[in-house]
């Protein structure tokens, strides 16, 4: 007898979290393939440990047990007050690194949902992962039907837009798969004509070394060369997903807004300036990147980031 679907994803609404589905734990020959060539034109950037792992990425090995089914959720966080705060500053922050760090939070969010899995199924293995396991979670989060994967190469859900995070449960127990969706891109080329330097050089690919995101994260140069333009961003980028119909037309309609207290903006961004932050210590970083998604760049990084403005 299948384990009953609705029960599971009854607790994982129960959790707080606004998007449920299954996969197969198999990624796709056809991903595996891109993963590969991927990596092999150099287009991971500064990210060289993403080379590593592969026989785990891509064939779910090592984990300790075989899995047979993946559970993704998702989570939306982008607060309501966002546009109407930065609308005003001369700075801009990712969405996704404007409260509390995901990690930890889907984390403890996840706690009563793992706790029910191991009762009901104690014979069973279950492994989470946030951005913790070297798995492809968007693959997994396309194959579970939680949206489609955009030619920004993030996953769009027809209701909810993009502003969501992934985390996935693997499992040896058998669980019946949720259906993929359609791609609803079609002719669209919004992501696409507003990066501004190129990073998503066709549709459904990125070059990592071009992204801002990547630069005002993973780069670690003491200065960003003249080709980089960040414009007002000073940690991630969100401009592929501002400028999507599915964000910008249809969930800001619907008016979706994360409800998770965790995920709302941190009161500095509402009240710091420029200056402001340039002026912080290295204590004083530290306590304000502390449980924070912002832990993974240095002070001088961030005052990089910062002085690179246009």
């Amino acid at each position: 007898m299948n384990p009953d679907l609705s029960q599971i994803k009854s607790k994982t609404i129960e959790c707080g979290f606004s998007l449920f589905g299954v996969a197969n734990a198999i990624v796709p020959e056809r991903d595996k393939e891109n993963i590969l060539s991927w990596v092999e034109q150099g287009l991971a950037g500064e990210m060289c440990w993403y080379a590593r792992n592969q026989d785990l990425r891509l064939n779910l090995n090592n984990l300790g047990f075989t899995p047979r089914s993946v559970i993704v959720l998702g989570c939306l966080y982008q607060d309501r007050d966002y546009e109407e705060v930065f609308a005003s500053k001369d700075f801009k922050i990712s969405r996704y690194a404007t409260g509390k760090d995901y990690h930890n939070v889907l984390k403890k969010m996840s706690l009563p949902l793992l706790s029910y899995l191991r009762e009901s199924f104690p014979e069973n293995k279950f492994r989470q992962g946030v951005d913790s396991l070297p798995v492809p979670e968007k693959v997994f989060a396309r194959e579970a039907g939680i949206g489609w994967q955009g030619k920004n190469t993030n996953i769009i859900n027809e209701d909810l837009g993009s502003y969501f995070f992934l985390s996935v449960i693997l499992t040896d127990l058998y669980l019946l798969r949720t259906q993929p969706v359609t791609d609803r891109c079609g002719t669209c080329r919004a992501c696409l004509d507003a990066c501004p330097t190129g990073a998503l050089f066709e549709p459904y690919k990125i070059d990592a070394g071009k992204c801002i995101s990547h630069h005002t994260i993973e780069d670690r140069s003491d200065a960003f060369s003249d080709s980089v333009a960040n414009g007002k961003w000073v940690y991630g980028c969100d401009i592929c997903q501002e400028v999507c119909p599915w964000n910008r037309v249809k969930a800001k309609k619907r008016e979706v807004y994360t409800l998770n207290e965790e995920f709302k903006l941190r009161e500095e961004f509402r009240t710091f300036t420029k200056k402001d932050f340039l002026e912080m210590t290295e204590e004083e970083f530290k306590e304000f990147v502390k449980d924070s998604a912002m832990d993974r760049i240095t002070l001088s990084m961030w005052k990089r980031n910062i002085l690179s403005l246009a």
